[in-house]
């Protein structure tokens, strides 16, 4: 049985609570805007009809909105008050870190897992989250190095503020 709405610690330091069904609208009542981004993890803008972007090709910029794309899969990085404007757009899976500090170069999300993947978002991005919703209705996984942040997600999910940790 997944036991919801709990905060458990995962790895030294590092805290996670299974939220019992949430939607990305959800998201509204977990993004923290004293935080400055939200860097997309896994984002697909599927497509089946090529439609035109303003991108750059092998490191060049091309004449705006000159590249036909589609099914494009990328990480992205936007301010916070950005996101948020997006939140209600939202109609699939989304995978996020919201964090203080631009991600360096070297950092391949995708290559990193267990104890040592949230060392270093907490050492080189002061990351106060990562989490995947959904896009169906389902559990979702929040991870955080702050206990109380994970406390006040909790009580805006349940309106009970829950302090024990597993």
């Amino acid at each position: 049985m997944i036991e919801t709405n709990v905060i458990k610690e995962i790895y030294k330091g590092h805290y996670q609570v299974i939220l019992d069904f949430p939607t990305p609208s959800d998201l509204i009542n977990i993004i923290d805007t004293s935080y400055k981004y939200v860097w997309s993890i896994e984002h697909h803008e599927n497509s089946l009809e090529w439609q035109k972007y303003d991108y750059c090709l092998y490191g060049k910029k091309v004449t705006p909105n000159s590249v036909f794309a589609r099914n494009i899969e990328m990480e992205y990085l936007v301010e916070t008050s950005d996101f948020l404007q997006l939140i209600f757009d939202i109609r699939k899976t989304v995978k996020i870190i919201q964090t203080n500090i631009i991600p360096p170069y070297y950092i391949n999300i995708k290559q990193l897992s267990g104890k040592g993947r949230y060392d270093l978002l907490k050492n080189k991005i002061d990351y106060l989250f990562e989490l995947e919703i959904p896009g169906a209705v389902d559990y979702a996984p929040i991870i955080s190095p702050h206990v109380d942040f994970l406390e006040t997600v909790i009580k805006n999910f349940t309106s009970t503020t829950f302090s024990n940790i597993k």
